[in-house]
């Protein structure tokens, strides 16, 4: 329905499915809190593009690993990992990731339930070119503090270890906020519930 909408949703979900991590640091620009007490939350505000997120000071921000995403680039990305979840190929997987992409013009929110064909579609799309992938729970409309868009829930192994996340697609504005969360499948009973509350607290000025 909105061509301009195709490239950007394809670049989302592509780089959903990779979200990596070389190095962590226990604070980066624009945090607040210091991620000292294993129960103590962490929030990242980012100022340039208006949003701020809230994660268990288990998740350690990084810089995600260049090359992650396939086919463009988002104008900004992070990432927030558990460095003593497990590795593959390199990377912690347990983690919450936020990219951002610049559509070609301003999103009203009325116009937000009108590309979910179109995302549903590339949905479909990435699903069948991966083997492993199963969608464990649909796309669907969501709102998150007043941010329109979607959501759906997934599974897909990656060096014979089967990973689970969800990945949001919310829109305002000019912007595009991809926020997946993931974790080992044998991991994911038990973080799952700070995975869904960093997502929860993202908002966006």
């Amino acid at each position: 329905m909105h061509r301009f909408r195709r490239y950007a949703a394809l670049l989302l979900i592509a780089a959903g499915l990779a979200l990596t991590l070389t190095a962590c640091s226990g604070s980066g620009g624009n945090d607040s809190g210091d991620g000292s007490s294993g129960d103590e939350a962490v929030t990242y505000t980012n100022d340039e593009y208006g949003f701020s997120i809230t994660t268990a000071s288990r998740f350690t921000q990084g810089a995600p690993v260049s090359g992650a995403e396939t086919g463009g680039e988002a104008v900004f990305r992070i990432v927030f990992a558990d460095q003593d979840g497990p590795v593959v190929s390199g990377r912690y997987v347990n983690a919450v990731q936020v990219a951002v992409y610049e559509l070609a013009r301003e999103v009203t929110p009325e116009e937000v339930p009108g590309v979910m064909s179109e995302v549903q579609s590339l949905v479909d799309q990435l699903m069948a070119s991966m083997p492993s992938a199963e969608v464990v729970e649909p796309l669907e409309e969501v709102i998150v503090n007043d941010v329109p868009g979607f959501a759906f829930k997934y599974t897909y192994t990656e060096e014979d270890t089967p990973l689970t996340a969800v990945t949001f697609f919310l829109i305002q504005g000019a912007y595009e906020y991809q926020i997946t969360a993931q974790a080992a499948t044998e991991d994911w009973d038990g973080i799952k519930d700070e995975l869904e509350a960093a997502i929860q607290s993202f908002t966006v000025q």
